[in-house]
């Protein structure tokens, strides 16, 4: 039974309000976000798509505060999304990043360049294929991959198109990030 991303979401939606908790919050994947950014080579020139923002749009603040990214928040939960809108609002944020109501199977009605895709987002297949039917093959697409030992918590990557690159990261829910490039 998946408990964890559940008591997450909920959790974020409860502190989202208070711009000291969901800074004190976000700090805990600065150098998550930032080991995408490289991992991705996202710059200010970039249009990028997180999909599975939830409450709080941690990547969301991050990818944009540290490159000028304009970026695209979006969760298929509606209460998570307008949580996360007052989030952006309370961050000043909203010049650069634009939360939606979207579910990552479904084509996205913009162009972008980058799109990191949450570790609670999934079916990760299908929001895969989709990715890469609307990105082609010059999107650079980054997925968090779960640890083993939390791999009955998460949706599992598919075996295949085969990442391009991972870096690791340090969390106790996900072992590496993964990129997806040139498909």
């Amino acid at each position: 039974m998946k408990i964890v991303a559940p008591v997450v979401a909920l959790m974020e939606k409860k502190i989202a309000s208070s711009k000291m908790l969901v800074s004190l919050y976000s700090g805990i994947y600065n150098e998550v976000v930032q080991n995408e950014i490289k991992l991705a080579g996202i710059t200010a020139r970039d249009r990028v798509l997180n999909i599975g923002c939830g409450g709080i749009p941690f990547t969301a603040l991050l990818i944009a505060k540290f490159t000028g990214a304009r970026v695209w928040a979006v969760d298929k939960d509606q209460h998570a999304v307008a949580v996360a809108r007052k989030c952006i609002a309370a961050q000043n944020m909203e010049n650069l990043i634009s939360v939606m109501h979207y579910d990552g199977r479904e084509p996205f009605p913009y162009d972008f360049e980058v799109a990191l895709v949450a570790l609670q987002a999934e079916p990760k297949e299908e929001i895969l294929n989709s990715l890469i039917a609307r990105g082609g093959n010059k999107a650079r697409l980054v997925f968090r991959s779960p640890r083993l030992e939390a791999a009955h918590q998460y949706d599992r990557l598919p075996s295949r198109p085969s990442f391009s690159k991972r870096i690791d990261q340090k969390q106790a829910t996900f072992d590496c990030s993964v990129l997806y490039a040139n498909l």
